[in-house]
């Protein structure tokens, strides 16, 4: 396989992207398009998963397999491993890229050969640091480079700890198989725009409604509402973004309703606890939403 260095401007599904770097880290937000790459990254990369996607990988090999990845989940690639992926969607993505010096320095009990190349891998302590940045990224608060070196170092420390298996799922997070996740988060695509209630989804993946609740963050390190509004903001993303690539007008009151929030002001409030940004900020970053953003 042919393969590049790991320079964020060769990739092209990286040409739009949001992107801050400092202190060795890059964070890079990549928005939902398709894309194929090829590369040997010389950082260690971490993934992190905000919606689901499907594709095919290869890592260090010729053999190109499918992959089906889950929300909130993490990659981890070290650095030199040649790279192959490919998805027909993509989804939105958060790249954590750490110079090697950067990593050995915070992690001085970790020995190179103890860094795995993984995919997929439940990481709920992960999450609400991933939700910050790309918060931050989203508002722009990532323009202060300790802003970046604070947040990325307390998600290397994370990553580490549950490279060295320190970090354990707690017990209750047990039924919350993939196969749960995954019909979790088709009902919540599937009923965005009525009023979800916790019984009936607990009756639809067979487990008690308190169960449920618990075992979800536990698994996710996301609560089931939480959940619900990123499919809604999701939804209004890729609708805003259909309609800037389409150069037709975009109603934001007919967008909210079609995501299922009650109101513009409902889907305001929404993006701005998520993304640190209004619908119409979000809309007027052209260059991002025609390169597929959302």
């Amino acid at each position: 396989m042919s393969s590049t260095s790991f320079d964020p401007t060769a990739l092209p599904h990286l040409s739009a992207s949001r992107r801050r770097a400092s202190g060795g880290f890059t964070v890079t937000l990549l928005p939902a398009l398709a894309y194929e790459v090829n590369y040997v990254s010389d950082h260690h990369t971490v993934g992190f998963t905000f919606e689901r996607q499907e594709g095919l990988h290869s890592f260090a090999s010729d053999r190109r397999r499918p992959f089906y990845a889950d929300s909130w989940c993490l990659a981890w690639t070290p650095a030199g491993c040649e790279v192959f992926s490919a998805s027909n969607k993509g989804g939105e993505y958060l790249v954590l890229s750490v110079a090697p010096e950067t990593f050995a320095r915070l992690t001085p009990s970790i020995a190179r050969g103890q860094l795995p190349q993984t995919t997929n891998v439940a990481a709920p302590c992960f999450t609400p640091l991933a939700m910050a940045m790309r918060r931050a990224m989203c508002s722009g608060v990532f323009m202060d480079g300790l802003a970046i070196e604070t947040v990325a170092t307390a998600a290397v420390e994370r990553l580490a700890m549950q490279i060295s298996g320190q970090v354990e799922v707690p017990g209750i997070a047990a039924g919350m198989t993939p196969w749960r996740i995954k019909r979790i988060l088709d009902y919540l695509d599937a009923y965005l725009e009525t009023d979800v209630h916790l019984a009936d989804l607990a009756r639809h993946v067979g487990l008690s409604e308190g169960y449920l609740a618990r075992a979800f963050k536990a698994a996710t390190g996301t609560t089931l509402h939480a959940a619900l509004v990123e499919r809604r903001i999701a939804r209004a993303r890729q609708l805003m973004g259909a309609a800037v690539r389409h150069q037709t007008e975009i109603k934001l009151a007919a967008v909210a309703a079609e995501s299922g929030f009650s109101s513009h002001a409902h889907m305001t409030t929404a993006f701005r606890r998520v993304l640190g940004i209004t619908p119409s900020q979000y809309y007027l970053d052209g260059k991002y939403l025609r390169s597929g953003g959302g």
